[in-house]
């Protein structure tokens, strides 16, 4: 299960319980919190995404027609 498929299913838990809004709000933010984290620290540990095929970032200078 992902992380948003997991997400969704323990909110959906917690709004079906009886727990306050307060409560599920603050749950929530803790999660999102540590994913945040946990993303900052994955993206420190330097790893490359290699795609197959052309860059997707414009090029700064034109090409020139041959």
């Amino acid at each position: 299960m992902t992380f948003i498929e997991q997400f969704e299913s323990d909110l959906n838990r917690k709004l079906l319980s009886n727990e306050t809004a307060e409560a599920i709000i603050r749950w929530a933010s803790e999660r999102v919190l540590a994913s945040y984290r946990n993303g900052i620290t994955a993206g420190q540990n330097g790893t490359t995404v290699k795609r197959k095929g052309q860059s997707r970032r414009k090029s700064t200078y034109p090409e020139r027609a041959q």
